[in-house]
């Protein structure tokens, strides 16, 4: 048995790259936070991508300003500077001081923001299926760098949080990423069933009220990985009490936990991660070694984040096409 076991890690240029470091190999993955208000996530992600080889790494995004093509392409292109460990954690942005950064619209109610995220999400897995996975041909004799006919041809509409149509038109100018479709992981909250029922793994975070553990898998597919949302242990009591409560977790139906650490105190977690949490996981039967993972093939060593979380390869929406 082996559970999944996330992090965050804050974009702060002199803790995240050490910290990654760290997590590197152990963790399945680390989610970078984005507020607007420091470094952009989606490009901090990118530099953390090559300085990891087997730590998946999950920029969180704001469907409601950002636009659903840049989001499509900036993915992917981080699905290759990671080497197929990409990730994106969709979300939305309904405070008035989001909204004043952008200067755009105003700020938008929930609902009707994560409407559009549903959209969205829909949007860019079709911009990345918008290129075949051999539509790149490098024929010399034709002089042709791609085979038009592996590229699909797309307008998608849709509504923004305020009821304005927007449409988006493709194909991508990227790629496709090399998972094909990077994990998309949504948090649950009220309202956004739509959302989480288009991801491939979404969070839960009990303490804040939102839906419990149960309900979500009641309501998702059953192949869809729950991951709860705790703090991050400080001492060795705090690590005893998370292998109490994640065995509890998993008898309730998690697949795993993301453990959240502030940028002040995220190097040190990472250290006592690898040190102190992981082992005493595996000692209580909740993780297997990195050894027993790549011996069976998959885990916290499959090459991409998709096998490392479990997930089937993702098949193209234009496979038949």
């Amino acid at each position: 048995m082996s559970v999944i076991i996330a992090t965050t890690l804050n974009p702060d240029p002199i803790s995240g790259p050490a910290t990654a470091k760290t997590l590197d190999g152990h963790a399945d993955f680390a989610l970078v936070p984005d507020d607007f208000t420091g470094y952009d996530a989606l490009e901090f992600a990118s530099w953390l991508g090559p300085l990891t080889s087997r730590l998946g790494i999950v920029p969180e995004v704001r469907a409601t300003h950002l636009e659903p093509f840049h989001l499509a392409t900036a993915s992917a292109t981080l699905d290759y500077a990671a080497r197929a460990r990409a990730g994106l954690a969709v979300g939305i942005s309904s405070t008035p001081a989001e909204a004043a950064l952008f200067g755009r619209r105003g700020p938008a109610p929930a609902p009707a923001a994560w409407a559009e995220a549903a959209s969205v999400i829909d949007v860019i897995r079709r911009l990345w299926d918008s290129w075949d996975d051999d539509a790149i041909i490098r024929d010399e004799a034709t002089d042709r760098y791609i085979d038009r006919d592996r590229l699909h041809y797309i307008e998608a509409q849709v509504q923004d949080s305020t009821g304005v149509d927007y449409s988006v038109l493709g194909p991508s100018i990227t790629p496709r990423p090399p998972q094909g479709h990077p994990p998309i992981i949504v948090r649950a909250e009220a309202g956004n069933e739509a959302a989480r029922g288009a991801a491939d793994i979404v969070l839960a975070d009990e303490a804040a009220g939102t839906i419990s553990l149960e309900d979500l898998r009641t309501e998702l597919d059953p192949g869809v990985p729950v991951l709860t949302v705790l703090p991050a242990p400080t001492n060795r009591a705090e690590v005893a009490e998370l292998v109490s409560s994640v065995r509890i977790l998993v008898e309730r139906g998690a697949s795993g936990v993301l453990l959240t650490a502030s940028a002040e105190n995220q190097l040190d977690f990472s250290v006592r991660l690898v040190s102190e949490i992981l082992p005493a996981l595996h000692a209580a039967g909740l993780r297997d070694t990195p050894e027993v993972v790549a011996a069976l093939g998959g885990g916290s060593d499959a090459s991409d984040l998709r096998g490392r979380l479990g997930l089937a390869p993702a098949v193209s929406l234009y496979a038949d096409a």
